[in-house]
């Protein structure tokens, strides 16, 4: 059911289509299907949008079952809010090709629980993309830095066993350069980071680069984006 998407690409790379008007042109028409992706950025940057984007694009478009995965909020506060940028996960049209995990942790054991339901999800719908939203909350139960960097590793087979295109996100800090614990951006297949901004007028914008996309001639510029009925919008340069 793959059509082509927006912009011309001429790697042989297998893509999977991420969906956010004007981005994919930035990664030669996709993410290189099977990798896993770090979305990074401060509270407010469009992260969780730009995911379920994907998500839900990968379901109306492209016939892709996906699942997200939330730490975050609940999922009925995930769906509400989502409806206001038109995704709406329990729209009749993807309804069937969409699971909403909705997972709380706070101990150890329940990180393995979590990825155990994780592993069942992906497998009961045969999905294709697959969202972990975030990394930064899922780890917040484990005590040492040891233990987080294990969580991530163990969080990225996962994700690679699944065969799932995968985008985990990550929080960043106001403020901070660094992303998580410092082990993400070396063990992603691409990474993409979402600031905010305040230009010399005092007028908040938000951009968007793409530091990393492995098998891909990837954009090396920040790219401008906005918030609309389409949920993120990159700005035409």
């Amino acid at each position: 059911m793959d059509t082509p998407p927006e912009g011309n690409f001429t790697s042989s790379v297998h893509r999977a289509p991420v969906g956010v008007p004007g981005f994919d042109k930035l990664v030669e028409g996709g993410f290189p299907r099977g990798s896993v992706i770090l979305v990074a950025g401060e509270p407010g940057t469009g992260k969780t949008t730009f995911s379920a984007k994907f998500i839900h694009e990968g379901a109306l478009r492209y016939g892709e079952p996906g699942v997200y995965v939330t730490f975050n909020e609940s999922k009925r506060a995930l769906t509400n809010n989502l409806k206001r940028f038109g995704i709406d996960f329990e729209d009749f049209s993807v309804k069937s090709k969409i699971i909403v995990l909705d997972l709380s942790i706070s101990t150890e054991i329940d990180v393995q629980s979590a990825l155990n339901r994780i592993m069942e999800a992906v497998t009961s719908i045969g999905a294709k993309r697959l969202v972990i939203d975030s990394i930064t909350a899922l780890s917040i139960g484990l005590k040492s830095d040891v233990e987080k960097r294990h969580l991530i590793r163990l969080l990225y087979r996962v994700a690679q066993n699944t065969g799932c295109t995968t985008i985990i996100t990550s929080e960043i800090p106001c403020g901070s350069n660094r992303i998580g614990n410092g082990v993400e951006e070396f063990i992603s297949d691409g990474i993409i980071i979402m600031n905010s901004i305040y230009d010399s007028d005092g007028k908040l914008k938000r951009m968007l680069r793409i530091p990393k996309m492995r098998g891909t001639n990837h954009s090396q510029k920040l790219h401008e984006y906005v918030f609309n009925s389409k949920g993120i919008e990159i700005i035409e340069a």
